[in-house]
């Protein structure tokens, strides 16, 4: 018979090796440490089994001890997969590239903020690509302007098999609505791709996404794109009925990108619109190490599992020193902005609270002069 025993308190890793002593009644139901009722595996603690139900003593039967651990949900405070490194593929057009007419814009795209993200909680990062373009350290693309989804897939037999991403960023088919190419078969073309990738690199994960809304009137794209995102998102029920490690970032809805989020040109996001793709990836890759997708990569010759280390020379270093710099200043400064508020902060108490006792006094002084002067009003 399986009897649950659990306790409450906190046991030290030496103690789980030693019996428990006598005092355990069998039948009792005991909560561990980490709150959760206890079934045989339920809520952690120690499985007791009886060699004889009449017992009513751990002393008396068989002791099974078995360490209870919280769980927590990787990838906003835990490194994703045990921090595996992420070899990383953006796969795509103009918009995977970060082209935009805003002012001011550094074709890092979405990739730079996703990096931070990625690297924040504790992954190596390595972008891969055949093309670099941005201003970040680590700036490996596989992206080109005006490209449809049949001619990213020829790039991609170009590029995947010497680099082994085991994770593809992948969002194509704007340039399918732009230039109308057999829309109603787009998912024909997408699904030849995305097969490519995992066969080319077998131990990668696919994040493919929607693509965006469109209000140019150049190449009247936006009714071809509400055709092409169905299919995108029909495929990604199909791989996961069938179990492939492809995970959907929803770019779209209501807290995806919308009209107001394009730029001037009706096509690309700006800044902000590229930080809310980042952000929508990123919690596609969570979604992907919740199932289970994530592998490392293979390991491949020259190719680091941090991008940033593979291009340290003197210019990298000579601006993080600025960086560094910089930053220090930052952080002196809103140190003494802090440092003055709280002097001022303290120095207004003080202020009320001489003031309180000085209106104090003064009502104590009002009082006795009325005292004085009206005897009669006197409370007896």
């Amino acid at each position: 018979m399986l009897t649950g025993l659990f306790f409450t308190g906190t046991v030290s890793d030496s103690e789980w090796s030693q019996s428990i002593g006598n005092g355990f009644k069998n039948g009792v139901s005991y909560v561990t440490g980490d709150g959760h009722p206890g079934g045989q595996f339920g809520g952690g603690g120690i499985i007791y089994v009886s060699s004889n139900s009449s017992n009513t003593s751990i002393g008396h039967g068989t002791t099974k001890y078995w360490k209870s651990k919280p769980f927590k949900r990787p990838g906003y405070e835990l490194p994703l997969a045990d921090g595996m490194p992420l070899r990383i593929m953006a796969l795509g057009a103009s918009t995977t590239r970060g082209d935009s007419p805003e002012k001011g814009i550094d074709n890092n795209g979405f990739r730079r903020p996703l990096r931070e993200k990625l690297v924040k909680i504790g992954n190596p990062v390595n972008f891969v690509g055949s093309q670099r373009l941005g201003n970040m350290t680590d700036n490996d693309i596989e992206a080109y302007p005006g490209v449809p989804t049949h001619r990213i897939h020829a790039h991609a037999k170009e590029a995947v098999p010497s680099r082994k991403p085991n994770l593809f960023l992948l969002n194509a088919g704007s340039n399918d609505c732009f230039q109308h190419i057999d829309i109603d078969n787009f998912y024909k073309r997408y699904d030849a791709l995305v097969q490519y990738c995992l066969s080319a690199s077998p131990r990668s994960t696919i994040i493919m996404s929607t693509i965006l809304p469109t209000w140019d009137k150049r190449f009247n794209g936006r009714e071809e794109v509400w055709k092409v995102n169905p299919q995108i998102r029909r495929l990604a029920k199909i791989y996961q009925e069938e179990g492939k490690p492809v995970v959907l970032a929803e770019l779209q809805g209501p807290d995806g990108i919308q009209d107001g989020n394009i730029a001037a040109d009706g096509m690309h996001p700006g800044t902000a619109g590229y930080e809310m793709m980042a952000t929508k990836m990123f919690e596609a890759i969570v979604e992907a190490d919740a199932r289970g997708f994530l592998q490392a990569p293979e390991p491949v010759m020259g190719i680091l599992d941090d991008g940033d280390e593979e291009r340290k020379d003197d210019t990298y270093f000579a601006h993080l020193e600025q960086k560094q710099a910089m930053d220090n200043a930052t952080m002196l400064a809103e140190q003494a902005e802090m440092d003055r508020m709280k002097a001022e902060l303290a120095a207004m108490h003080v202020q009320e609270t001489e003031k309180q006792k000085e209106d104090k006094k003064q009502s104590k002084h009002i009082r006795r002069n009325r005292e004085h002067r009206f005897p009669q009003l006197q409370v007896v």
